[in-house]
């Protein structure tokens, strides 16, 4: 059994995840799991399901931080978290630990419920990935997402926002809980990202690129509906991911005849390389919560468009050079808005931008804000 938390000399800290999967929140989770580490408290990664599809990538990121999974991934996430309730309540009665986090959106519902099953008082942090109070949930399944969260907000400690924007959002739709909204700067950049890097042989032509999951939130029939109208002589599009949709998307990039100017490669470790050869970085997306590929992008000074899909996009966005909002996602629109971009000059401020979220700077704000509930009385 472990010590009484009364009696610990470091902290214990449970980070629960539902698989090491390909979005970026998981990836978040091992570097601060090992941040965590590093600032003297005692780490477990709890992962609900074993099977996640990067997991060995992942698992590589983590330093000597102890990994205990709970069950097998079925390849339905909500089965998967009912499947392994009972075990999480088990593992939490058995750690007794003085803070969990759940990683992610899609974790703390679970996270929440079992820390009140297991009967413990320790203390609850929760970090939102995608926005909650300005969700697409319509009608009854807003109202029962709305009525969920707020019944677990009044045993949480802190929710872990991904800017100011999204805070003030919160507070807005949650005012009974105004106070446990603390914004925190993701870790997304690498030093790899901010390294100097060499420039390679460019190949002709402009490339235009994005980074993510091959899925319908991504919205990446947009774009390639778009990019079949640009007119930038030799333009390519290259997508960096992979998901459920890539047959569908391929279906599309063949039928508008686009198969020797777009690229689908999968999913890539290390996209920092593609994005300083990138001419313009475009994300279509329904929803965010703060993309790391739209960080990435700044880190390589690549210039960004983007829909206004998370709360911070405006913030982040309008001021930067380069970078702007897509207004209009019609093919037509958004295909001159791309071609524009493409004429005008490589933009050298984004990397300033984009070191506020470092890996260094995202460890540093999330164990200021930890430590902040675990001294709270």
């Amino acid at each position: 059994m472990p010590p009484d938390p009364a009696s610990r000399v470091r902290p214990q800290v449970s980070l629960v995840l539902h698989k090491f999967s390909r979005g970026g929140s998981d990836r978040v989770a091992a570097y601060l799991a090992n941040g965590f580490r590093d600032a003297g408290m005692d780490v477990e990664l709890t992962v609900l399901c074993r099977g996640g599809e990067v997991e060995g990538h992942l698992v590589e990121l983590v330093d000597d931080i102890p990994i205990v999974y709970l069950g097998r991934a079925s390849g339905s996430r909500a089965w998967d978290l009912v499947r392994t309730f009972p075990a999480l309540v088990r593992h939490l009665r058995r750690l007794r630990p003085d803070a969990i986090v759940s990683t992610a959106n899609n974790t703390a519902l679970a996270t929440a419920f079992a820390l009140k099953a297991a009967g413990l008082t320790s203390r609850l942090l929760l970090k939102t990935t995608n926005p909650i109070a300005s969700s697409r949930h319509k009608g009854v399944a807003k109202a029962l997402r709305r009525w969920s969260y707020s019944l677990i907000f009044g045993w949480t400690d802190q929710v872990w926002t991904l800017s100011a924007d999204e805070s003030e959002e919160m507070r807005q739709a949650f005012p009974r809980f105004a106070p446990i909204f603390r914004d925190v700067q993701n870790p997304y950049v690498t030093p790899a990202m901010l390294a100097s890097v060499k420039a390679a042989p460019r190949a002709a032509g402009n490339t235009v690129v994005t980074i993510a999951r091959l899925t319908s939130q991504k919205r990446l029939d947009r774009l390639i509906a778009a990019f079949a109208r640009v007119r930038t002589p030799q333009a390519r599009l290259l997508i960096l991911g992979e998901g459920e949709d890539r047959a569908a998307l391929e279906r599309q990039v063949a039928d508008l005849g686009l198969a020797d100017r777009v690229s689908m490669p999968g999913y890539v470790p290390d996209v920092a390389a593609a994005l300083h050869q990138a001419d313009l970085f475009v994300l279509t997306s329904e929803y965010e919560g703060l993309p790391a590929a739209v960080l990435e992008a700044m880190a390589a000074d690549c210039p960004v468009l983007c829909t206004d899909c998370f709360p911070a996009a405006r913030t982040l966005l309008v001021p930067a050079d380069g970078c702007a909002i897509i207004e209009d996602v019609s093919p037509e629109p958004l295909a001159r808005q791309m071609g524009s971009a493409l004429t005008r000059p490589r933009p050298t401020g984004l990397r300033a931008i984009a070191e506020r979220y470092s890996i260094a700077n995202g460890v540093r704000s999330h164990v200021e804000a930890l430590r902040e509930a675990l001294d709270r009385a």
